[in-house]
Formats: structure tokens, sequence, C-alpha cells
């Protein structure tokens, strides 16, 4: 694709998807970090669906500067040729008069080089943030970690309602001094809130077993590998603050 119609692009989708969320206003839920987003993203749309709530995640991996866009307003994209484009750039207005825009949209953001996130920002406010990891596998475009990990101190400062962690990163760890939201943490670590005790393989996936408040639950899943326990966690978080913030809206 061309630069400049990269460009235009990028600021066109941009300004009508941040008018589309300023006059639908859905909750933002967002997935970052390194490792396990998607499986993440589908876990939570799949609890919320089972909860009668209208929501939408990312097709694809349409997480960057022109692919968030398109997931928002819900557009394919046109890749390299020019015109695949023309539709869409009709069709991206009209979102704003959609009666049936989602009322969650659950987004995963990707992040390969500095500054990124604060772009991906500058469309998105996120009520709710998954962080699942920060390891070096996207450290290409930084400098070093440190960099990296301000990308993500950057997505904690800005998310206003509830903040869920990976207790066993400790450059995670540091993020909750960078939030006023709600902090939840899921992991190995015997200090997280959602304790993982045991990974069992069992014939057909994983018996986990879940400690939170010194009370234990197991679980069964039809998956194998320890990040699958770690996305059972995060909806498991998930669960709970939907179930309290339904009883809040009730009573």
């Amino acid at each position: 694709m061309k630069s400049t119609l990269k460009i235009f692009l990028k600021y066109y989708l941009k300004y009508i998807t941040k008018l589309v969320l300023l006059i639908h206003r859905p909750t933002v839920i967002v997935i970052s970090g390194s490792i396990n987003k998607n499986f993440v993203k589908n876990d939570i749309k799949k609890r919320l669906e089972k909860k009668n709530l209208k929501v939408r995640g990312n097709p694809l991996n349409f997480n960057t500067e022109i692919g968030l866009p398109l997931a928002i307003l819900y557009l394919p994209s046109g890749y390299n040729e020019y015109k695949k484009w023309l539709p869409c750039l009709l069709k991206a207005p009209l979102t704003i008069f959609k009666k049936d825009f989602p009322k969650y949209l659950v987004l995963t953001l990707g992040t390969s080089d500095e500054g990124d996130m604060k772009y991906l920002l500058s469309i998105i406010r996120p009520q709710i943030t998954v962080i699942t990891d920060i390891t070096q596998r996207y450290l290409e475009g930084y400098s070093d970690m440190d960099n990296l990990v301000k990308e993500y101190k950057l997505l904690s400062q800005k998310t206003s309602d509830l903040l869920i962690i990976n207790n066993d990163n400790k450059r995670i760890e540091e993020l909750k001094k960078h939030t006023e939201a709600e902090i939840k943490s899921f992991g190995l670590n015997e200090e997280s809130d959602l304790i993982i005790r045991k990974i069992k393989k069992v014939k057909d996936g994983q018996e986990i077993k879940i400690e939170e408040k010194k009370q234990s639950k197991i679980f069964k899943i039809k998956r194998f590998g320890k990040h699958h326990a770690y996305v059972l966690a995060v909806g498991l978080i998930i669960d709970k603050y939907f179930n309290t913030d339904e009883k809040k809206e009730k009573s």
C-alpha cells in the first residue's frame, strides 16, 4: 500500500471511529501482552454472550493502527488492493447511524514499535484491561525491555475500571503503581487474587485447581497447556466482575 494512502486511511478511520465510540459509548475491554491474546479475547467474548450481552471482538488480527478501527467499525480490510478500500471508505461513516452497535467491545491491542500504544489509546479508552504477559517476543522494535514496559504502563494509566494482570511476571507487577483502576491478579504466584494451585492433564483436557480467598475449586477444560489455565483464571475474574456489576444495576 502506498504510504500516502496508508496515512489517509489511518487518520480517516481514526476520526470516524472516535465519533462512533462517542455516539454509541460501548464498554471497551482490551487484551494486550506478548502472548495468549486471542485465546483470552475469545473466552471473554463467549462469557459475555452467555450473559445475553451484545458483544463484538476483533476479527482476525485487526489490532493495529488501521486494523483496530476496522475491528470497531466491523469493516473488512482492502489490504494492498486499492479498489477494495473504496467500499470501506464509503461504509465507515454509516456505522455512526447503526442502531445495533454492540454494548461491549472485546479488543486485542498489538504493539511492535515504540509509540504504538499511545496511538491506539488516542482512539479508544478501555474500561477493562487484561495484560497477559510481557516478554521479549516483540522486542525488535524497542531499544530494551524497559521501553516495552512503558507501553503497558501507559495502557494501565488509561484503564478506568478494572486492570487484570498476570502476577507471575515481576515487570507486570510494576504496573500496579500506574493505575487508579481496581486491580485483580492471577497466576501461580501465592500473592495472586486467583491462585492456580494445580494443573493436571486428564484424558480429554486438563483439571485446574484455582484458589480464591482460601477457597479452592477444580475446573475441567478441554484444552491443554498452562496458558489455558491462565485464560480460565481471567475468565473467572471477568465472570465475577460482571455478576457484581449486574447486582449493582438491579439494586
